[in-house]
C-alpha cells in the first residue's frame, strides 16, 4: 500500500481530498452518512473554542488514558472506530504504552451533537522512507512497535499518522470540530 491512508478506516472512506493532510469522510457499509458520537475522554472548552473538545483523559494518578472515538451510523447501528489513541498514530505505536488495565476499562458515552457527517483529516509529517534506520525490526524486517508487536512499513506508514481532527457536519453544511490532537 503506497497510499497513507489508516487501514483501520479503509472500507469506510469516501470523499477523499489531499492537500497537506489527508482529509476523508466517512460512510457505513450500508452507505449511511450520518452518525452519533460516542467517546472515551475528557472534555474541555477552551476560552477561544466555540464548542467542547475531546481530548486524553489523566486520571487520579495523573496517568494518561487515551481518548478513543466511535461512529455509530443512525441507518443502520454500525459501529466504526474512528480512533483510538492506545493504537492509533505515531505515539501509540512508538512513545505512549498505557496500561492495559485502563484501557480496557474506557466506557464510551455518547457526545452531546444530533447525527452528523463525519469528517476526518490525518497530518503525515513523519518522512518514515528516510528515517527507517532509526526504528527496530525483527528477523523479518517489521518494525517493533513499543507495546512489542510488530508491523509492516507499509502499515506504519499508513496508521502513524501525527495529527488527527474529527469534525462533525450539520444537514446546513455547518462544521464542528470536536477533536485536534498531535501525535508525535
Amino acid at each position: 500500500m503506497n497510499e497513507r491512508v489508516p487501514t483501520y478506516l479503509v472500507n469506510n472512506l469516501f470523499n477523499v481530498t489531499r492537500d497537506d493532510y489527508l482529509n476523508v469522510q466517512i460512510r457505513s457499509g450500508a452507505g449511511g452518512e450520518y452518525f452519533e458520537i460516542y467517546y472515551f475522554g475528557e472534555l474541555f472548552r477552551g476560552e477561544t473554542l466555540p464548542n467542547d473538545y475531546i481530548a486524553d483523559f489523566y486520571d487520579d494518578e495523573d496517568e494518561l488514558v487515551p481518548c478513543k472515538l466511535v461512529a455509530k451510523c443512525v441507518k443502520t447501528g454500525e459501529e466504526i472506530l474512528l480512533f483510538d489513541g492506545a493504537a492509533h498514530g505515531y505515539n501509540a505505536m512508538f512513545c505512549d504504552e498505557p496500561g492495559a488495565e485502563k484501557v480496557a476499562r474506557r466506557e464510551l458515552v455518547k457526545f452531546n451533537l444530533p447525527p452528523r457527517k463525519i469528517h476526518l483529516k490525518f497530518g503525515y509529517s513523519i518522512d518514515y522512507d528516510d528515517e527507517m534506520d532509526e526504528y527496530e525490526t525483527d528477523e523479518q524486517g517489521r518494525v517493533i512497535l513499543i507495546n512489542g508487536g510488530t508491523t509492516s512499513w507499509d502499515e506504519v506508514k499508513a496508521n502513524g499518522f501525527d495529527y488527527i481532527a474529527v469534525s462533525c457536519e450539520d444537514e446546513a453544511g455547518e462544521i464542528t470540530e470536536i477533536l485536534s490532537l498531535e501525535l508525535a
